[in-house]
């Protein structure tokens, strides 16, 4: 019975079985005899895995208590849960001496109090901790996940929920507001249990056309529970109206094309969801009209209202979802155009199913679109709930094109240019990463900028490169790595367009060579419109030749090679195969027989066999050898031994992945995708929160300190102590008090301060006033909060960041210089070295480089500086105005004696030509410079360096 039962579930689902063809590259699935016990497991499997992957990311990798709560956002809405538990739930164990234990107003909270009231639980039965407060929001994100799985699987089929309950699972918006104490995962839940539940209602039918009451009475059960959740946590327009309109608006679309909505049952269930969601929207907009700015919560709007500073556009909600989706967020809006393809299923019921699911969709992201917009116009940005929506559009067509929906290179290349404008966006503003937060951006941390764009780089160019390999074709009937074929694409492009390609190629080619050949004579016989180029322009008028020659026939069979190792992973099977686990060692073992039979093969055979194995034992070492060697720094004899062995490693994992996936390349997209949310999930934005949270903080004074020695805070929240010290330490706001508190330690106690990052530069210059030296600082991992002690102790190292600044030893300067501006303060001189710190005398324009200066103070400052930096020559100039440290250490605070650096990054103008410059620099505020009353100056109150040379 259960080998009959997988049979069926299979031709179900099969596109053999069912008249749908799949031409995703694989073969169909086949209704292979299994034991009965397997039957089972694989007929629940989907099931399972859109389980299991929230399961993981939300609750285990990493755990919940990997990050920080974050002060001031996470921690306001954990403690108004704190006193929702105290006073309505008996947890009188939480009362916190000293802090606010009343009973918060709806007001307080913001919104309805669902989500606060889940917290609050957590807080009651499993105590006050960061993972009791997240455990409940976990569990409705995974309610939510499961939701989504459930009722596309059920109105598509099973894979289709799969993927959509990964698309979910991978979202930042959503898997970041499943992992933290913002409460907002919860509205996103209830929205996927109300839509869900009411869409599977109203259009749930076997393939027959018959449809079962009682099978839809648990769903409607569930869309009613989300609907009441939806009402308790995001107000009444976005958490009742908005399902109930988009099943309203199904039910008129479906009468309106003439097919009546349904039985009576589903009739009666889509007229009063009509009506209902007509009747919400009529009260939200007279609540709209009516509410008062600033006054009690309405419960029908979900917001406090208020005055906005600006109205925002039309695209002010699509504008955040791009930052907090991404990835997704690049293929969303294609997924949402493929949903117009009409269902390829021979079954009629099942054909109307799946296209009354794809309307709805449609509408319900729409209106949910609209109405956050409308929300965002009158009160504070709010989360976007109809995220379940989004990811069941990039579930169905990715299922579409499984069950061979055509390919689309539009689509390849579109969402891989989103996602190069994501990776621009994250490099410039790499703020945007705190949209998936969904609260007002903060200062970005100075320490994680290049970890995270380290991190996206990796995501977004990786899944870049996995949606062109995946959506650019769906199968072919060529053999991959075939020699002939690849030398028949170079016969293919010498007749193309009656060889007129070929004849613009070798032209191209003729012009760089004679560019760089003039030159090069010019520069031999010192010509003098030679210096008119730059460095910079020179090179690329040298090697234009090669590189015109080569580089396009290099991208054709890169990209040629990399669409038939897909071919190969993904296509159809010889029936010839060995073990999933070997399979790769096949094409690799092929090649190395046709290089030994090398004499005997024909000329276009050796020419393509002279491609191939470049390309297949070259192509990836030697990208992985530049990533780990010059670009992470990694020891030579390390990248070596990774490089070597990965084009053999890749060709074994795609050859395992392509039998255990059955040849489905969306099922290794999938898996892609996965891979790119547990990155993101499990590294960028637990270390992300980390950054502004004192937990570290307060696990390193756990650590280090020793019986009763104290911890204080000055400028940190003192709420977040009783999350992880159990207590209150005292929290000092005055700079004076909290250095007299940290010294005043007896009998050679320690004391221990926890410090934000903005406020550590008053304590060090009392330090400094008093000891001589910098505050000691124990832990610096963040550039937010920081650990200071009284002492160190032999065995620790000062991590105070301001150590790079002020210099606790006499420089050695490149260039020495004896510079006095007004008697205030020395110029003792400056390096000038490249993007590794390695001191240079020449520089090229296009190039980073750190003009490293060093300064004495002479006496305390009355004036905050800036300085400017003026590189002048062959009638250019670079100006490199700039605040001194970055801001980081004021003027005022300079202490007699005091050696600086200030560490300033420039890069030359690509118009700069190559010859001698002269560097200039001073110090200026508004329009005044500080006069240079001794040393080598200009007269203009610039200081002379050494002239450096451009080439």
């Amino acid at each position: 019975m259960a080998n009959d039962e997988l049979a069926d579930e299979i031709a179900a689902e099969s596109p053999v079985n069912s008249d749908e063809s799949d031409s995703s590259g694989g073969a169909p699935l086949e209704a292979a005899p299994v034991e009965d016990d397997a039957a089972g497991r694989f007929r629940h499997l989907p099931l399972l895995l859109a389980i299991l992957v929230p399961a993981l990311l939300f609750f285990v990798a990493p755990p919940l208590t990997r990050s920080g709560l974050w002060d001031p956002f996470e921690l306001n809405v954990a403690d108004l849960a704190r006193r929702i538990a105290i006073n309505l739930h008996g947890a009188s164990n939480l009362v916190l001496e000293g802090a606010d234990n009343s009973l918060p107003h709806l007001n307080d909270l913001g919104r309805p109090q669902l989500a606060f009231t889940s917290i609050a639980l957590g807080f009651r039965y499993l105590g006050l901790s960061e993972w009791a407060g997240r455990a409940p929001l976990a569990l409705w994100g995974l309610l939510g996940v499961v939701a989504t799985y459930g009722f596309i699987a059920r109105l598509v089929d099973k894979r289709a929920g799969l993927y959509s309950a990964i698309a979910l699972s991978t979202m930042p918006l959503y898997f970041v507001q499943a992992r933290t104490m913002l409460g907002d995962v919860v509205g996103m839940s209830a929205f996927a249990m109300a839509v869900g539940g009411l869409l599977v209602a109203f259009l749930d039918r076997a393939d027959d056309g018959s449809r079962s009451v009682p099978a839809r009475l648990p769903w409607l059960a569930l869309g009613v529970v989300g609907l009441v959740a939806g009402y308790y946590s995001r107000g009444g327009m976005i958490g009742v109206g908005v399902p109930l309109l988009i099943v309203g608006a199904v039910r008129v679309m479906l009468v309106g094309s003439g097919e009546g909505g349904g039985d009576l049952f589903a009739g009666v269930l889509g007229s009063l969801a009509l009506i209902g969601g007509l009747f919400v929207t009529w009260t939200f907009l007279n609540s709209l009209n009516k509410t008062p700015v600033s006054t009690d919560l309405n419960p029908w709007v979900g917001v406090m209202l208020k005055t906005p500073s600006r109205y925002p556009t039309f695209d002010f909600v699509i504008g955040q979802l791009g930052p907090a989706l991404a990835p997704w967020s690049a293929f969303i809006p294609f997924a949402i155009g493929r949903l117009f393809i009409p269902p390829s299923s021979s079954v009629a019921a099942r054909a109307d199913r799946e296209s009354a699911t794809k309307m709805a969709i449609l509408f319900g992201a729409a209106v949910t679109l609209v109405v956050h917009g409308w929300l965002d116009a009158n009160a504070e940005s709010t989360s976007f709930v109809g995220v379940s929506l989004l990811a069941a559009a990039c579930g169905i067509a990715l299922r579409d094109y499984e069950k061979g929906a055509h390919p689309s290179l539009a689509l390849a290349v579109g969402t891989a240019a989103l996602l190069g404008l994501f990776h621009h966006d994250f490099h410039s503003l790499p703020e945007k990463a705190f949209q998936a937060f969904a609260v007002a951006p903060p200062t970005f941390p100075e320490s994680y900028k290049e970890t995270s764009l380290a991190i996206w780089t990796v995501v977004l160019i990786g899944l870049a490169g996995l949606t062109i390999l995946t959506w650019a074709e769906n199968s072919s009937p060529r053999k991959p790595f075939d020699p002939e074929r690849y030398a028949g694409v170079i016969d293919s492009l010498q007749k193309a367009w009656d060889g007129l390609l070929a004849l613009g190629y070798l032209a191209t080619i003729a012009g760089a060579s004679m560019a760089g050949l003039g030159l090069w004579i010019g520069v031999r016989t010192h010509g003098t419109w030679v210096p008119n180029f730059s460095q910079q322009s020179r090179g690329l008028i040298m090697n234009a030749w090669w590189i015109a020659a080569v580089v396009p026939l290099a991208v054709i069979f890169v990209v040629y090679f990399w669409l038939d190792l897909w071919l190969w992973a993904f296509g159809p099977s010889t029936g010839a195969e060995g073990g999933a686990l070997l399979r790769g060692f096949e094409p690799l073992e092929a090649l190395a027989e046709r290089v030994k039979k090398w004499s005997t093969l024909s000329a276009n055979e050796r020419l393509g066999v002279g491609l191939l194995v470049p390309l297949t034992f070259v192509q990836l070492p030697a990208l992985v050898f530049v990533a780990l060697y010059l670009e992470a720094g990694a020891r030579l004899p390390i990248a070596v031994a990774f490089a070597l062995p990965s084009g053999v490693f890749l060709f074994l994992v795609l050859g395992a992945a392509g039998s255990i996936l059955n040849r489905s390349r969306v099922a290794f997209f999938a898996v892609g995708a996965v891979a790119a949310g547990a990155i993101l999930c499990g590294k960028f934005y637990p270390d992300l929160a980390n950054q502004l949270s004192p937990k570290e903080v307060f696990e390193t004074y756990q650590r280090v300190h020793k019986g009763n020695e104290p911890l204080a805070l000055y400028g940190v929240g003192g709420r977040t102590a009783a999350y992880y010290a159990g207590t209150n330490p005292l929290s000092f706001s005055d700079p004076a008090l909290a250095f007299g508190w940290l010294r005043g330690g007896d009998n050679g106690a320690r004391r221990f301060m926890a410090i934000k990052g903005d406020d550590i530069a008053k304590l060090n210059r009392m330090y400094r006033e008093g000891f001589g030296g910098n505050l000691p600082v124990l832990d610096a991992r963040s550039s937010q909060i920081l650990l200071a002690s009284s002492a160190l102790l032999p065995s620790e190292k000062n991590e105070n960041p301001l150590g790079k600044i002020i210099l606790t030893s006499e420089p050695s300067p490149q260039v020495k210089l004896d510079a006095s501006m007004e008697d205030k303060i020395q110029v003792l001189g400056y390096d000038v070295t490249d993007a590794k710190g390695r001191l240079v005398t020449t520089v090229a324009a296009g190039k980073p480089y750190h003009l490293r200066t060093y300064f004495r103070a002479l006496t305390a400052q009355t004036s905050d500086w800036d300085m400017f930096i003026h590189i002048d020559g062959q009638k250019r100039r670079h100006n490199g105005d700039h605040k001194l440290f970055g801001g980081k250490y004021p003027c005022t605070l300079w202490v007699q004696g005091d050696v600086l650096m200030d560490d300033h990054e420039f890069k030359l103008e690509p118009n700069f030509t190559a010859g001698a410059y002269t560097i200039y620099f001073g110090l200026y505020v508004g329009e005044t410079r500080l006069k240079v009353t001794k040393g080598s100056n200009d007269g203009a109150d610039r200081v002379i360096g050494k002239t450096i040379t451009v080439q």
